[in-house]
């Protein structure tokens, strides 16, 4: 009969360490498992994996109160083992609000294009072809572009980018896919090469502007 208690608290003991790990619900922490990226646990907690930057925001929060939170710089720095929180959504009125000032959508650009590389990931696992994900990532990154600045409130900062892009691209919307794919191969890239690159550039943001929102 000891025997039996004693399997019965070993048993109990790992469900209360496992559990925590396994769910994965709002205002729970969940620790991240292999094959887990942002905004596959952000799908499995809100049913959207675009909600992945919620749980980077409340993760973050964590960090001041807990220590065994670690910062998230973007949604590519996950680790597994790493303890992250899954806050509970805002009310909808508020998740649905549109971005201002500057620099809410800065941040709201930022939070667009870095989901790039996941789902280029996810991408790669469907079986989609190099080409055809270059120019899934350009066009989520040039339609990033276009709806962060009809949002802009000051239109004549609007119109100072697009003088530069026009004059930088021919483009006052920044530049086209050619025009990226030409300038890689200009630089001795291959066609191949090319594609990766517009992939991985799609991907990234300015630190330049970024840092006028710290």
């Amino acid at each position: 009969m000891k025997s039996i208690h004693k399997l019965f608290a070993s048993v109990l003991l790992v469900c209360c360490f496992t559990l925590p790990s396994i769910a994965q619900t709002p205002n729970s922490a969940y620790v991240i498992q292999q094959g887990d990226w942002l905004s596959k646990v952000a799908q499995r907690a809100y049913d959207n994996p675009h909600l992945y930057y919620r749980i980077i925001e409340g993760t973050n929060k964590k960090v001041a109160t807990d220590t065994d939170f670690t910062r998230i710089s973007s949604a590519n720095d996950i680790r597994i083992g790493q303890k992250i929180w899954i806050p509970e959504l805002p009310a909808p009125n508020n998740l649905t609000g549109v971005p201002k000032t500057n620099c809410e959508i800065r941040l709201w650009y930022n939070f667009q294009i870095v989901a790039i590389g996941v789902i280029n990931e996810k991408w790669k696992q469907d079986g989609v072809d190099l080409a055809t994900r270059a120019h899934r990532a350009y066009d989520m990154r040039h339609e990033a572009r276009v709806n962060a600045r009809f949002m802009m409130q000051n239109k004549e900062e609007v119109a100072v980018l697009q003088a530069r892009d026009t004059e930088r691209y021919g483009n006052p919307d920044g530049p086209t896919f050619e025009f990226l794919l030409k300038k890689n191969t200009d630089e001795g890239l291959s066609l191949e090469e090319a594609y990766q690159s517009i992939i991985d550039s799609s991907s990234r943001s300015d630190t330049r502007y970024n840092a006028d929102c710290q």
